[in-house]
């Protein structure tokens, strides 16, 4: 555990003039690894007190799956494995380490697309990183919050 809380970690990640998640694990020294050795139900999983977490090759949203674990690792003080299923799990850590995980994500994708947050797009965002609709509400919520933006619910009918 480096931060107390996700606030900590997300200002002190605002001072270093990037949000690419690869540059961020290394700033934190953080050790990732590709493994085709997890079930196609297990995304990915941190070994937080290690700084290390593993991504399953086969996660539909390899880069979700870095950012989550990342926070993680950044977080969380327990020497047992955290997990990330493909199911959806409503605990207070996991939803945290979400929060942080989109909140990067988002400003990374502002970063690297050059567009302004009031041009923010939630389906563009969710398309360029794989997500599953079932993310959309919780992208909302960070985005509005986040980037003092008002996302229309008209976006997500089809």
């Amino acid at each position: 555990m480096i931060y107390d809380t996700l606030q900590e970690a997300l200002t002190d990640m605002e001072t270093l003039g990037t949000w690419d998640p690869d540059r961020l694990i290394r700033h934190f020294g953080i050790a990732y690894h590709y493994t085709s050795d997890l079930p196609d139900n297990i995304n990915g999983y941190s070994l937080p007190l290690t700084r290390t977490f593993f991504i399953n090759e086969n996660t539909k949203s390899p880069i979700f799956v870095k950012c989550h674990e990342l926070q993680h690792c950044l977080l969380d003080p327990t020497v047992e494995p955290l997990i990330d299923t493909s199911m959806v799990s409503n605990s207070k850590i996991e939803s945290r380490a979400n929060r942080g995980a989109f909140y990067i994500m988002i400003k990374n994708y502002l970063n690297t697309t050059d567009i302004e947050p009031d041009d923010f797009n939630i389906l563009r965002f969710a398309e360029s990183y794989q997500l599953e609709t079932k993310h959309l509400l919780f992208i909302r919520n960070v985005a509005e919050q986040e980037l003092n933006i008002k996302i229309s619910q008209g976006v997500f009918s089809l």
